[in-house]
């Protein structure tokens, strides 16, 4: 079954000529288009997403600034014939995969301090009401393009040597490491949301565009929960991959839940 590609709707946040961005840039990626096959000109992409010629032409050319596209005057837009390699499905470790981000990508540190976290955190951490943890908030970038925002809380009792002049030199898990600390097991939940005012400006994205957020709790061996990690990223520039190795596969190694408020 093929889906049908509907009109673009004009919604608060994202411009009709980025929503087309996206969608040609996805089709792009995935194949739908191959390098150097010709893209519907510019009235057919009119008349298909029911936007106008402005509109097209300034999707075409964010397109042809990222390198995705070659116009040719006279002749049309075609699929360059060096898109970038598709992404891996590499499989590594917790461990492995949190120290591969850190070496792939540089950190700014936001922000360090000790406070009782939000009311859901401190449920999920099994922290008694006003009970503070060590706060740290960060932002992951690569050559000065912004990745994910990243918001963790950690007992006080694991996180009392994280200073913000500290966690610019190392990483937030080998202060755990520090701490005599083995992870065990860990839950994430990922969803999609609105950016607001703040993550906006930190990932470079208009208000309202959607985010991938991913939540995550992380236990040591005992069962304790030692770190609550929330991540915000711009889906255009990150993904989550999942890797299930064999010894769980007895066991839900992920699922959907779905909340339906009503019936």
């Amino acid at each position: 079954m093929t889906i049908q590609q509907e009109k673009l709707v004009k919604t608060p946040g994202t411009n009709l000529h980025r929503q087309l961005y996206l969608v040609l840039r996805e089709q792009i990626m995935r194949g739908v288009y191959a390098p150097g096959a010709l893209l519907p000109n510019e009235d057919e992409l009119c008349n298909y997403f029911g936007v106008s010629r402005i509109t097209v032409r300034r999707a075409l050319s964010d397109l042809s600034q990222q390198g995705l596209v070659e116009r040719q005057q006279g002749r049309g837009t075609f699929v360059s014939s060096n898109l970038p390699d598709p992404p891996s499905f590499n499989a590594v470790s917790f461990l492995d995969a949190i120290k591969e981000r850190g070496q792939e990508t540089q950190v700014h540190v936001l922000e360090v301090r000790t406070a009782a976290p939000p009311g859901i955190v401190a449920f999920q951490m099994q922290l008694h009401s006003g009970e503070q943890a060590v706060y740290a908030a960060r932002l992951r970038h690569t050559d000065e393009v912004p990745l994910m925002v990243t918001e963790a809380w950690v007992p006080l009792d694991l996180g009392k040597t994280v200073t913000l002049a500290r966690l610019k030199r190392r990483p937030l898990y080998q202060f755990l490491i520090d701490q005599g600390v083995e992870f065990g097991r860990v839950i994430e939940e990922i969803t999609a949301v609105s950016a607001n005012p703040q993550f906006a400006k930190l990932l470079n994205a208009e208000v309202g565009a959607p985010l991938l957020r991913v939540t995550r709790l992380v236990y040591d061996q005992n069962e304790r929960p030692v770190e609550h990690l929330t991540i915000h990223a711009n889906p255009e520039r990150s993904r989550v991959l999942l890797n299930s190795p064999p010894e769980m596969q007895k066991s839900i190694a992920s699922r959907l839940v779905h909340d339906q408020q009503g019936s």
